[in-house]
């Protein structure tokens, strides 16, 4: 019997297949490649090892390998039949979220980590803004993320990387912003190669309203980043966000056309998808004009990877890209399937997906009162849609830009004012002035 790094038990016959095991475990919590091969080294050694299998599915999940992930979770967890307790729930936890059984798996993790505080990849299926919590339909899932942190917070040493970035993006989300920036710093001193730690490093500058510094640090650190990683282009968006807010529309397209766009990005389709789609979304919002043809390529790229509604995140960045390249019949097909979906009971978000995507729909056809008015309905509720703050911000921004355009102007500074008092201030006085200018005709 051997044991991982985070000091839970595990069964292989090859110490050398479980300090592999570990160190593919590292590699998928930093967000960097390189850890399929770690893997598939391991089950060379030991072929039966049923948590590397876990790895394994793990490792084809993050690269969109669907097939391989369940292949790896069914032979994980029937090798798990006859092993402890513990790696049998966490086999059995890996299935079902290759399967996407969310509702099932969150509800096994929460169960599973009061016994096993440090079974870090269990745990990890709680956290981030996708997944089981963040698509789940909560309204205050961020807030629950950051109870589980502090309940097992106790059973982790203060100086683990991955732990100290998970808590310290989460505290960010959660509204303890000092706090969670003093984690990923240490978490980054750390490890210096943590992704996960330089997200949400990134969201730190943007929800203290540091855009020239927060690009400055990912300028810093994403050439360090390979393109074929997976939250490059992610990391590159936030670097183009910080460029749009400042009003710097060249910039941003710079660096929107070198890494995030579908005909540059690296990542996970859906990934790119929400990337692109909310980069030209926003650009509208703020007056800007983004590339007609390059709309036309975000919806067609949408068309092509998701013919149908899927998940309410999804849904409403999938009703930004037809909205934004005017594809009027594709973004009333794709309403209509939403329909169809919360008919069935398919949508965790509830009703508030099918409202933001007629509020897309309404402002992308010159509607900005009735735009206007169903982003306003639909905001205490977008969590809901799942995302970060930072993602959901553009429904503000849309909420704003809308209310500005139906000449209620009142209205969108109180919205405005809203947001700037609690979080992001750079998107303040100075940045509604200059909105208020370019909606009206401004240069």
């Amino acid at each position: 019997m051997h044991t991982d790094r985070f000091g839970q038990a595990v069964t292989t016959a090859s110490a050398r297949a479980a300090a592999l095991n570990d160190q593919a475990v590292d590699r998928l919590f930093a967000l960097q490649s390189g850890g399929d091969a770690l893997i598939d080294e391991a089950l060379a050694l030991d072929g039966e090892f049923a948590l590397a299998h876990c790895t394994k599915a793990r490792s084809a999940m993050m690269v969109g390998d669907p097939q391989q992930a369940r292949r790896s979770a069914e032979t994980a967890c029937e090798l798990a039949r006859r092993l402890p307790e513990r790696e049998r729930r966490h086999a059995a936890i890996v299935r079902r979220i290759v399967h996407g059984d969310s509702a099932a798996a969150l509800e096994a993790v929460l169960a599973h980590v009061v016994e096993y505080p440090r079974d870090a990849v269990v745990l990890s299926f709680a956290l981030g803004v996708y997944g089981p919590y963040g698509f789940g339909g909560y309204n205050d899932f961020h807030r629950r993320q950051l109870a589980l942190l502090e309940r097992v917070a106790p059973f982790w040493e203060h100086d683990d990387w991955w732990f100290l970035a998970a808590y310290g993006w989460t505290s960010v989300e959660a509204g303890r912003t000092a706090a969670g920036i003093a984690m990923l710093d240490r978490a980054l001193e750390l490890n210096p190669a943590n992704a996960n730690a330089a997200h949400g490093r990134a969201h730190g500058f943007y929800e203290v309203g540091a855009p020239v510094e927060g690009a400055a640090f990912v300028k810093a650190w994403l050439p360090t980043y390979p393109r074929s990683a997976p939250l490059h282009g992610h990391l590159a968006w936030h670097l183009a966000l910080f460029a749009l807010q400042q009003g710097d529309c060249d910039g941003a397209f710079s660096i929107y056309s070198d890494a995030v766009a579908p005909s540059r990005s690296l990542a996970l389709p859906m990934f790119t998808l929400i990337d692109s789609a909310s980069f030209v979304a926003r650009c509208l919002a703020y007056g800007f004009r983004p590339d007609a043809a390059e709309c036309s390529r975000i919806a067609s790229f949408a068309a092509e990877r998701f013919p149908k509604a899927g998940l309410p995140f999804v849904n409403v960045h999938m009703a930004m890209a037809f909205a934004a390249a005017a594809r009027w019949s594709e973004l009333d097909t794709h309403q209509h399937g939403v329909a169809e979906l919360l008919a069935a009971d398919r949508q965790p978000s509830g009703p508030v997906v099918a409202r933001v995507c007629a509020a897309v729909a309404a402002a992308a056809r010159g509607r900005y009162g009735e735009a206007g008015r169903l982003f306003a309905e639909a905001a205490p509720e977008i969590e809901r849609l799942g995302g970060s703050h930072a993602q959901r911000d553009l429904l503000i921004d849309l909420l704003i830009a809308a209310r500005l355009r139906a000449g209620v102007r009142d209205e969108a500074w109180e919205v405005a004012q809203q947001r700037w008092r609690r979080r992001a201030p750079h998107l303040g006085e100075g940045w509604l002035r200059a909105l208020e200018h370019r909606l009206h005709g401004g240069a």
